[in-house]
């Protein structure tokens, strides 16, 4: 585009471009050339800048230029996409050695029905794990039932999961299906396992052993036919040695045992998750952040993230 147009110059045409393409080449060319226009053009993104008269190969070569540039990005994209291809298990992403190995176990067990412990700190993805299991799944079409343990009264926390028969306690005044039922042939994804009373924790030990309940206020055995993956930011060895958690459903659920570790001991996924946040944020947001500075990454690389992924994805998000 020409330096000199009505109107609008063709440096201020270049931003108009690059708010719809940023990724589009400009060449400026002009016949009033000065230093301070040619270090303006290049500094607001001009791929080039060409003085009139100009030679008409010198043109042709550029473009020759630009069209390997986009063909090197273009295939610089194919191959990103195919390499994190190899580092994602659904909305999961990591190229650290163990967290491959997880990604390959979660595939292998989501063919099977068996009980599945996940164990790791709070933010480490373990509700993102327990969701890939079930995806990767033959139920992956049934559904998927979230039991948040911490966050109910031991009461509330046994009507949610087992479900009441109408009239079971005072303001029960319609049956309720509890979460058990509603998974179906699905997952029940049960979290924070190891904040459960005793009480609930010998109940669900029975369902464990039986595959069936009773709803509460209730006589009719009800069968399941739901996996069961559970998952704990808790020591629970310990609290088994504390008596806080009962042996025999520990047992009954670390039947596979999966350990997500903390973000801080993988540090190399920092740049790759940071990468996918923003990728991710843009969709939603309707943003074109094209990422961050080598300095901003090294910065992240050096925090020890206490909250781990979950805290690294608000960072980005903000």
């Amino acid at each position: 585009m020409d330096l000199k147009m009505p109107g609008m110059d063709g440096i201020q045409l270049m931003d108009e471009v690059h708010k719809t393409a940023p990724e589009m080449l400009v060449i400026i060319m002009t016949a009033y050339a000065t230093v301070d226009t040619a270090v303006k053009a290049m500094k607001k993104g001009a791929y080039d800048y060409f003085v009139k008269p100009f030679n008409p190969d010198d043109i042709s070569l550029t473009i020759r230029k630009i069209v390997d540039h986009h063909k090197l990005v273009r295939e610089n994209l194919f191959l990103r996409k195919e390499l994190k291809k190899q580092y994602k298990l659904r909305d999961m992403i990591s190229k650290n050695e163990k967290m491959l190995e997880i990604f390959d176990l979660a595939r292998t067990v989501a063919k099977s029905s068996s009980t599945v412990l996940i164990q790791g700190e709070s933010g480490t993805g373990k509700e993102l794990l327990a969701r890939a299991i079930h995806d990767e799944s033959p139920r992956m079409d049934a559904p998927f039932i979230t039991v948040s343990c911490a966050s109910l009264t031991e009461s509330l926390l046994e009507s949610e999961l087992f479900g009441h028969e109408k009239g079971a306690f005072t303001g029960a005044t319609v049956l309720h299906r509890g979460k058990l039922e509603l998974a179906k042939d699905g997952t029940l994804f049960l979290d924070e396992i190891g904040d459960i009373s005793l009480k609930l924790q010998m109940d669900l030990l029975r369902v464990l052993e039986e595959r069936e309940f009773r709803r509460v206020g209730g006589s009719e055995l009800i069968p399941i036919n739901s996996r069961i993956i559970a998952a704990t930011n808790r020591d629970l060895p310990a609290a088994i040695a504390e008596e806080r958690f009962r042996a025999d459903l520990y047992y009954r659920l670390n039947v596979i045992s999966i350990h997500i570790p903390p973000l801080r001991e993988r540090r190399e996924d920092i740049p790759l998750l940071v990468d996918h946040f923003i990728e991710k944020f843009n969709i939603e947001m309707g943003k074109e952040i094209r990422g961050i500075s080598e300095g901003a990454v090294r910065i992240l690389m050096g925090n020890d993230w206490p909250g781990n992924a979950r805290e690294l994805r608000n960072v980005i998000e903000r």
